[in-house]
């Protein structure tokens, strides 16, 4: 039988979402359209690579046995249909047949074993699905088994998160890069890689032989049509060098531009703006394996000295594009608690000083990365390493292109806390911090134990309650310090139709109109 998660239907009727009307309509082919991105990837292997400027692009070429609709119900994308037994322990996928890659080789069980396989190995979403799966066996050329240990609730979600995606790779690119990044990108999506020119630009075109499915389009799931012969992605590093280009015509869409440019921007007629609601949060995770701040006392003394409406108000400006509080989910979702709430914003110098000295700080310098290629993590670590440096804390700031911070915050040995964000996912399962695996390396008992009961209990209400504890353990044991919600800016060329501002917006069943 086919079963829906209880989160994802509670979430469907609180939450509306801006990707509602991200449907198919009758579009005009030809034409190509140019993004322009805040920056660089540092490759497009949506597997491995937990960057957003991966998300945007790889998308587009590689595509998930299954995706979330607009309402962020869990639909089928290269499944044709599944069943789950009474138990929640043995999932029978039925894959689609004739679906080609962009090599023209065709789709079977083969290349999604390998791909589930290295999956596993190279994302911290697929070590912890496979912390779950037992085994993954392949029936036929078209029928793959999943068997889990016991029930993972959220192992849908997992299969369909485009970040750090459970993509599906031909067989053969799958097994020649076990456990590096990628180099040849082929998948089964609408769009096929045809060059990248370094801190330039990256091209997409139509894959002709693309095998759409048949149903209606909605979020990232259901019939894509590409009707644009390329889409380029352009590195544009400054916020308003990209909006200048939207509004010159250069560029069809760009990405995260500054918030206070956004009255003037609602005014004009050649732009469309896309305040992404429900957004995401940025936050400070810090280094939990080795070095000074996997000392607890020394991170809730950093939590401690932290107010954090100087911090937004220095970051998203606008009010209407933050909202101070602390639950990490917006109030009217199924997964909204304060839970833990009154150590987050503290502002509390002398509790901060004092929890210095239960730690035995003696002015050790503090590693803290960042980027000034985004000037959101270029100011939250600013305001942050002036608040800490307030309440005794030698802050060694330390700002990088974004590949290399994303190369560093990967070495517990360089860093001691890194900058970054995270978007909305509709189950915390996938927030990343939550896994022990990520960056940050949060492996404490208690989270463990939490984590596992949350992940094998079906029923939304224990869930719920199971999520307050971990909610509130955030907080004492303080992996991380999120600041805040916020809501990003994202414009659009009013010639561009159906295009929609999401998280990772879409270029498929859009057009150019002439």
């Amino acid at each position: 039988m086919k079963r829906r998660s209880s989160f994802v239907i509670a979430l469907a009727l609180t939450l509306v979402l801006v990707t509602s009307g991200l449907v198919s309509a009758q579009g005009v082919f030809g034409g190509s359209v140019k993004v322009a991105v805040e920056t660089e990837p540092a490759n497009l292997d949506i597997q491995m690579t937990p960057s957003d400027q991966v998300s945007y692009i790889a998308q587009h070429i590689f595509e998930q046995l299954f995706a979330f609709n607009e309402a962020f119900d869990i639909v089928p994308m290269l499944a044709e249909s599944y069943t789950v037994n009474p138990e929640g322990t043995v999932y029978e996928i039925t894959l689609r047949k004739g679906v080609p890659f962009h090599n023209g080789k065709e789709m079977t069980s083969e290349d999604v074993l390998a791909s589930l396989h290295r999956w596993s190995q190279v994302s911290a979403r697929g070590a912890t699905a496979f912390g779950f799966i037992t085994e993954v066996e392949a029936l036929d050329d078209y029928t793959v088994v999943l068997r889990l240990r016991e029930p993972f609730a959220p192992l849908l979600s997992f299969l369909a998160f485009q970040n750090t995606a459970a993509s599906i790779y031909p067989k053969e690119i799958a097994e020649k890069y076990p456990n590096t990044p990628i180099a040849e990108y082929i998948g089964t999506g609408p769009y096929k890689f045809v060059h990248w020119m370094p801190d330039y630009r990256i091209r997409l075109e139509r894959f002709d032989d693309y095998a759409a499915r048949d149903d209606e389009a909605s979020g990232w799931g259901g019939k894509k049509v590409a009707y644009l012969d390329t889409v380029e992605f352009y590195t544009v590093l400054e916020a308003y060098t990209r909006q200048a280009g939207v509004q010159a015509g250069d560029y069809h869409v760009g990405m995260v531009i500054n918030r206070e440019s956004y009255p003037a921007l609602v005014a004009d007629p050649s732009v469309n703006t896309h305040m992404l609601s429900p957004g995401g949060f940025d936050w400070v995770i810090f280094n939990k394996k080795e070095g000074i701040m996997s000392n607890q006392k020394m991170r809730q003394a950093a939590l401690a000295a932290m107010d954090m409406e100087p911090i937004l108000y220095a970051t998203y400006g606008l009010p209407e594009f933050f909202k101070h509080g602390p639950s990490y989910y917006p109030e009217g979702t199924v997964w909204y608690t304060e839970a833990g709430g009154e150590m987050y914003s503290q502002g509390n110098l002398e509790r901060a000083k004092q929890l210095l000295k239960e730690a035995g700080y003696n002015n050790e310098p503090v590693r803290l990365i960042s980027t000034a290629e985004r000037p959101d993590y270029l100011n939250i670590a600013l305001v942050t390493a002036a608040q800490w440096e307030e309440a005794g804390i030698n802050v060694d700031l330390q700002l990088y292109d974004w590949a290399t911070v994303l190369e560093r915050r990967a070495n517990p040995q360089v860093n001691d806390a890194f900058v970054t964000g995270h978007g909305f996912v509709p189950d915390p399962s996938l927030l990343t911090v939550l896994n022990s695996a990520y960056p940050g390396w949060w492996d404490s008992e208690a989270k463990n134990e939490l984590l596992a009961r949350f992940q094998s209990e079906p029923d939304q209400q224990k869930r719920m309650a199971i999520w307050e504890e971990i909610h509130a353990l955030i907080y004492e044991e303080v992996p991380a310090i999120r600041m805040g919600d916020y809501y990003s800016l994202t414009i659009s060329s009013a010639s561009l139709q159906n295009f929609y501002g999401t998280t990772w917006p879409v270029l498929w069943n859009v057009w150019i109109q002439k």
